[in-house]
């Protein structure tokens, strides 16, 4: 398996370094989808890469009920998302409280203070109990990327934490342990050191990494570790090509690289087309790490990189009216999707009580009811997108000529298997007639059929009620999180003569596009499809 993975890397490498030009159209063209991978479909895709992240102190709730039961709520919610690829749930926990945690032994409850409105930046005050780590079973088929505190340099207490994670949570299911949060961020007030130079960040990395390795018994002698997390739009203060030729891989026990990715700052005056449903900022932001991707497929290609912390802008409180809307969850889909085809490996949206970009509340809560925010919507979606291909679908983008209505392709294999479009322009049910991007297709001869499902609601970008809808369903509280299905009969199929059909995107929505061809339609599916793809 690492000489498959190793090689595929080094071809995304070549992709990436030898640039071939996108599938090209304009309004008055048809997009040219081929029927094989073009020269930059990005790499394979996991069945893992929807994944999950909790801040430290907020894992408690989603974990469980206050009564202390396992909150199904949350089980469920997470189930319907994993179970449409095929993966399994990979949780990070960790964030910036947890990062100035001190591990308590005699602490009685799993973390204090209990997370509640506007506590999750509670820098320095937060404190971890050894009854935390066991709430990771409320998830049994999880996966745990464990951070461990490196903001207090206190190497003592960080080997107790890690310690009591492997015990608690059970070195078979961590993936990776992440040594510190955010480092390029430390500073002496709130509680920690001065900020970090590369050189400083290194040495302490490695200092707490050895005192790690030392300290545990049966620790995975290979790589084990997940480096750099820094904070967002500040990638460039640990680059992860210096950052490696300085020598963090030395001992070779980093398995993955962390980046955290926040789209805006959330503000009274923030406004969703222009800080957030903006294709060609987002381009912008990801494009960033092209350089880190390409450095590490071509000198570490079994090491990828990941966004292990997400959301749709940084706030102090929460801004719902611009945070928790339709159009975030738009947003959503076009990073998740944009991301795959550039070759990162995994996306974890940040879970913190009342953030205002949570994908749900897990419990009743400062005046609000446990519920399920828009941008959970996406999730399901960008699941359907990779598909039960078991790890063999490619992204590719697809120009489609609309300004801020980006297009991705979904390969299984050599053949075609979905498609997707996302079509930003905000509309409100306010403003009048629903705006419509047509979109023709040229697909493979083969392709006998499409079926479309959309993510989307009347009210448009802003809805935050219980209109939004993906394929026709909804997911909430009523419903413990399981799918509710034919809320709304949306959903179509279009037959495909010689190759072509037109795509109806209306404004603030997403089409998720299924394809059917003549292979299929003899039984040649690949293995893992489910019976109706």
């Amino acid at each position: 398996m690492a000489i498959l993975n190793s090689f595929s890397y080094t071809l995304f490498a070549l992709a990436l370094t030898f640039t071939k030009a996108y599938p090209q159209s304009s309004p008055n063209q048809g997009v040219i989808v081929p029927s094989a991978p073009p020269g930059n479909v990005g790499p394979e895709v996991s069945p893992n890469f929807p994944a999950f992240a909790f801040e430290t102190a907020a894992f408690v709730r989603y974990a469980q009920y206050d009564d202390g039961s396992p909150n199904t709520f949350s089980q469920n919610l997470i189930q319907s998302v994993v179970s449409r690829t095929g993966g399994i749930p990979i949780i990070r926990l960790g964030g910036t409280s947890g990062d100035f945690a001190p591990y308590v032994p005699s602490q009685q409850e799993p973390a204090l203070p209990r997370d509640e409105n506007d506590r999750y930046q509670d820098v320095g005050g937060t404190s971890i109990g050894p009854s935390y780590f066991p709430l990771a079973k409320n998830f049994p088929d999880a996966q745990y990327i464990l951070q461990v505190p490196l903001g207090l340099n206190n190497i003592s207490n960080a080997v107790a934490w890690a310690r009591a994670g492997v015990e608690g949570i059970g070195l078979d299911h961590i993936v990776s342990i992440e040594i510190g949060n955010e480092p390029d961020l430390y500073t002496g007030n709130p509680p920690g050191q001065p900020r970090l130079g590369l050189q400083q960040y290194l040495d302490s990395f490695l200092e707490h990494e050895e005192a790690i390795v030392d300290n545990i018994t049966n620790l995975t002698p290979g790589p084990f570790f997940q480096a750099i997390d820094a904070s967002s739009g500040r990638e460039d203060v640990y680059p992860v090509d210096d950052t490696f030729t300085a020598g963090i891989n030395r001992n070779n026990r980093i398995k993955t690289v962390g980046q955290h990715y926040y789209q805006t700052t959330a503000t009274p005056q923030s406004d969703l087309q222009q800080d957030l449903l903006n294709h060609g900022a987002l381009t912008s932001r990801l494009d960033s790490y092209k350089p880190y991707i390409e450095f590490l497929a071509q000198n570490n290609p079994d090491i990828p990189l990941i966004l292990s912390e997400i959301g749709n802008s940084l706030n102090t409180k929460n801004i719902y009216s611009f945070q928790g809307v339709l159009g975030s969850a738009l947003w959503q889909v076009d990073l998740q999707l944009y991301s795959m085809a550039i070759g990162i490996k995994a996306a974890h949206f940040q879970q913190i009580m009342h953030s205002g970009f949570d994908l749900w509340l897990p419990v009743d809560s400062a005046g609000l009811r446990a519920e399920v925010f828009p941008p959970y919507y996406a999730q399901p979606f960008a699941a359907d997108f990779i598909g039960r291909s078991g790890g063999r679908t490619c992204v590719s983008n697809l120009q489609t000529g609309f300004p801020n209505v980006p297009g991705y392709a979904a390969y299984e294999g050599d053949q075609l298997a979905r498609l997707a479009f996302v079509n930003l322009n905000v509309w409100d049910g306010s403003n009048g007639i629903r705006p419509v991007r047509n979109i023709p297709l040229e697909l493979p001869e083969a392709v006998t059929s499409i079926r479309l499902d959309f993510l989307s609601s009347p009210n448009g970008a802003h809805a935050r009620d219980g209109s939004i809808t993906y394929a026709g369903s909804q997911w909430t509280r009523e419903s413990e999180g399981n799918e509710v299905r034919d809320v709304r009969r949306d959903s179509r199929t279009l037959p495909v003569n010689g190759g072509r059909v037109t795509v109806r995107v209306p404004a603030s929505s997403a089409v998720l596009v299924h394809v059917s061809n003549e292979r299929r339609r003899l039984g040649l599916r690949r293995p893992g499809l489910r019976s109706d793809e």
